[in-house]
């Protein structure tokens, strides 16, 4: 792989930007590729890896799969053997179950960070009153929280949850503060409700109202399609780092973009077929 040497004669910017530090883990550059369903198991971990994605986390793995082990867990909770540091998603309803999940992964000694996930939008799990709409209830938030903080004997727990469900009921605020009381090392959020799913523009504005709230460190999610979309996003709202989704869905070169953006000069980077090429083997070759 080439270092894009050749692209580097982009527009200079005020750089660079400092690491993130979650708990004990340092992300340099302060880059997360964000949990997606179906799409972040270790081949695609390991494509982002490549492209300079420092911390990855792994497609959202329910925590009563963990308790009760079955093949489908087993395969999302498995890393390779170069990768590090080891980031997984859990998701649950259930104190108990989530304890339970986070002390079954830390005595594995399989995971070095868990997010906890309180911002799917899906209807299907919305109106059960899972995903985003736990943020709804603060006390059950904090709960969950507390519950995975307190059994991951160090291992840093961050949350991700989006602005509210609508338009009329924003929650994001609140869910900042319970996640930091309740022991999270830092938190993300997809300035969407949950009712835009991936619709319309993300308002990065939310990420800066909640930068000034907490004083554990925010990423901000949404809309980040280039390197400079990461770089303007930190640079409008405060945030400490960026987490990175569909945009880089067959694009994985976002993240050498990012870097380079955030070290002071804004790129569009254009892949040879070779390295395009590349893609589908790791693909089709790698496993865990």
């Amino acid at each position: 792989m080439n270092a894009f040497a050749s692209s580097l004669s982009g527009v200079k910017t005020p750089g660079p930007a400092q690491p993130l530090r979650i708990g004990s883990l340092v992300v340099d550059p302060p880059v997360v590729l964000a949990p997606m369903a179906g799409v972040t198991n270790y081949p695609f971990r390991k494509i982002c890896r490549e492209f300079g994605a420092p911390l990855c986390v792994s497609e959202m793995v329910l925590a009563s799969g963990v308790s009760r082990p079955n093949a489908e867990t087993s395969m999302k909770t498995s890393f390779g053997e170069d990768e590090h540091p080891r980031s997984i998603q859990l998701y649950g309803v259930d104190p108990s179950t989530l304890s339970e999940a986070t002390k079954r992964l830390v005595d594995d000694g399989n995971v070095d960070h868990i997010d906890l996930n309180f911002g799917c939008p899906m209807k299907k799990v919305t109106s059960k009153g899972g995903g985003a709409a736990i943020c709804v209830k603060p006390k059950l938030l904090a709960r969950l929280v507390r519950s995975v903080a307190s059994s991951s004997q160090g291992v840093p727990v961050t949350a991700k949850f989006r602005e509210g469900i609508d338009a009329s009921l924003s929650t994001f605020l609140d869910a900042g503060r319970a996640c930091e009381a309740e022991g999270c090392a830092a938190v993300g959020l997809h300035a969407r409700t949950a009712e835009m799913l991936y619709a319309g523009q993300a308002d990065w504005s939310k990420i800066a109202e909640l930068v000034n709230a907490l004083s554990i460190p925010v990423l901000g999610n949404g809309d980040i399609f280039r390197g400079s979309d990461a770089r303007k996003m930190m640079e409008q709202t405060g945030c400490a780092g960026v987490i990175v989704g569909r945009g880089c869905l067959g694009y994985p070169w976002l993240f050498k973009e990012i870097e380079c953006s955030l070290k002071g000069h804004d790129v569009s980077l254009n892949p040879t077929l070779g390295e395009v090429r590349y893609i589908p083997k790791i693909r089709s070759t790698d496993s865990v």
